[in-house]
């Protein structure tokens, strides 16, 4: 058998081979089983990641579909002619991590709001591929109103910034809180403008009068190297001002 390329993505993998050059016999079939070895994600259920698929002797690719994200597989390709099956080539891929998994936000109103806080309730992710890392409270100052729904997915802050820096670069947006996940095993609350710090990430008072959005985001690495976030819009609010 020839020499196998793939193109792995989050919960698929697709294989191309090229036909044997010295065959003994037509070419009938090819097969190709596969299951997973391991995944980054030590919660991943990859008792049913197997499987066994069977190609015309003119279909040199196949698009695997239904995996889990962050796996390693290990496939075996093998071509049949009439006189049977010939020696099997073998080859190990891995799917991409994917993003965690963020329940849905709804419009439901915060939980207590005062002058300068908002408590809201944060709930947990679904790790896809790598466990879950960090989860990340992030603050944005809304200097144009905009109308948004607490569905509403949007692209996530990769750059952390702090408060003071944020001041510094005139940024809009800015990091309250850095949260491990033993602290949000379960749906939590959590105050935004406590004054206190999270990780290194000051979660500074909320200014009166002025209009905030709130996100929240999840963090997955891989052998320190891939990240994945995703990100949801949860509360706009004018903080109340005094008098």
């Amino acid at each position: 058998m020839e020499s196998i390329q793939t193109g792995p993505y989050e919960e698929k993998i697709f294989m191309q081979w090229k036909a044997p050059n010295e065959t003994n016999g037509v070419i009938t079939l090819y097969e190709i089983t596969y299951k997973a070895l391991g995944s980054l994600d030590p919660s991943a259920d990859l008792t049913t990641q197997r499987g066994q698929v069977f190609k015309l002797p003119n279909e040199t690719h196949h698009l695997f579909v239904g995996l889990y994200p962050g796996t390693t597989y290990y496939f075996t390709l093998k071509a049949s002619t009439n006189k049977g099956f010939g020696p099997p080539v073998t080859t190990r891929i891995a799917t991409k991590i994917a993003a965690p998994s963020m329940p849905e936000y709804e419009t439901e109103s915060p939980l207590n709001e005062t002058d300068t806080t908002i408590t809201v309730l944060l709930k947990p992710a679904q790790s896809r591929g790598a466990p879950v890392s960090a989860y990340q409270v992030v603050v944005q100052e809304e200097r144009k109103q905009k109308v948004r729904r607490a569905t509403d997915v949007l692209e996530c802050f990769s750059i952390p910034v702090s408060f003071r820096n944020a001041s510094i670069l005139n940024s809009p947006h800015y990091f309250a809180a850095e949260l491990p996940p033993v602290s949000l095993a379960v749906v939590q609350p959590f105050t935004i403008g406590d004054n206190k710090t999270y990780n290194g990430y000051w979660n500074a008072p909320l200014s009166p009068a002025k209009s905030y959005s709130i996100y929240f985001q999840a963090l997955s690495k891989a052998n320190g190297v891939s990240i994945s976030f995703t990100v949801y819009f949860i509360y706009q609010f004018n903080v109340p001002a005094n008098g």
